[in-house]
């Protein structure tokens, strides 16, 4: 049936011009059919300011002029401003985690005046690779699933896993169609460094399916896979080459395998039209939701206490050293 709902300019602003904050706007200022981005602000008065986008005096004056609101601040700014621009019955899209504690994420959540709707940018689930696989295994039984993310990360006063593993553990139970329960988990942390550099974690999802999670941002090379064995396939993804590829179940791996056809869309501006889409009225599973955000903290969260509960967890220079051997 065709789609006969409207396709509206939604009125953006942008808090916070760090990073991703000025990724956002990017992408925001090049989607000028889907969103008026009417202006930005930070707290920063040296803040980059982008000549493309006006900047306001103020956080009020951001929210009052716009529509939806991109919240892209520090980690443990994100309830306060959050909770603000729900409080003014505005639209939110929270960087991921949506905030540093559960509790803080139920109190924004709990903050939305009607109307008001929260969406969290767990913008992994746009990666080319996930969407394809996405696709792939719905309506497929997944017996297990597996993540890795190698490589630096940006300081940010919190741990891997809350910090990062927010985004795997939102993408088990994206992929595997339900809720995902933490089993245990071991973890370590340099000298001086606030939380857990290290962590690996098992978790299953409510459909049966076994998974693991393995977080190194010491290790000095990138790597970041995803691998999801179904009833009847075992796929392999490369989520920072863009490479996915599909042997079936009870077969030897072929030495060389075609890769399977994957988008093209960069994640950043798949997510902004999902985002405009869902404002538009239209519905689907892409776009992660507040709720989502809350569970996916909550998991990092367990998973943080199983690693403070861990008797011998490997010193970092020591894992390291079985990192270069493999």
């Amino acid at each position: 049936m065709r789609d006969t709902l409207v396709k509206k300019r939604h009125k953006v602003a942008v808090v916070g011009l760090g990073v991703m904050g000025l990724r956002h706007l990017r992408v925001l200022l090049g989607l000028e059919q889907r969103f008026e981005v009417v202006g930005t602000y930070d707290v920063r008065p040296d803040a980059p300011t982008p000549a493309a986008a006006p900047r306001f005096g103020s956080e009020d004056e951001a929210v009052a002029c716009a529509e939806v609101l991109v919240v892209a601040t520090p980690i443990a700014s994100h309830a306060e401003v959050a909770g603000r621009v729900l409080a003014a019955g505005r639209h939110a899209l929270v960087e991921k985690p949506l905030c540093a504690t559960s509790d803080e994420a139920r109190a924004v959540i709990a903050a939305a005046r009607a109307g008001a709707r929260l969406f969290v940018g767990h913008s992994e689930r746009f990666n080319p690779v996930v969407r394809a696989l996405a696709n792939l295994v719905r309506g497929d039984d997944v017996r297990a699933i597996e993540f890795e993310r190698l490589g630096p990360s940006r300081p940010c006063g919190h741990g891997v896993l809350v910090n990062v593993g927010v985004h795997d553990l939102d993408l088990a139970a994206y992929l595997a169609g339900g809720g995902v329960a933490v089993r245990g988990a071991t973890g370590s942390r340099a000298s001086g460094s606030s939380g857990e550099d290290f962590a690996d974690v098992a978790f299953s999802t409510a459909g049966g399916a076994a998974g693991r999670l393995t977080l190194d941002r010491t290790s000095p090379a990138r790597r970041r896979s995803v691998a999801v064995t179904t009833s009847q396939w075992h796929y392999e993804g490369d989520l920072l080459a863009h490479r996915l590829v599909r042997t079936a179940r009870g077969k030897a791996r072929a030495q060389a395998l075609a890769p399977l056809p994957i988008p093209a869309d960069e994640p950043l501006v798949a997510q902004a039209l999902a985002l405009a889409d869902a404002l538009d009225g239209r519905t689907g599973r892409d776009l992660a939701t507040g709720l989502d955000g809350l569970r996916a903290v909550e998991l990092a969260e367990r998973a943080v206490a199983f690693c403070a509960a861990s008797p011998g967890a490997l010193p970092v220079a020591e894992k390291l050293s079985l990192d270069v051997a493999r």
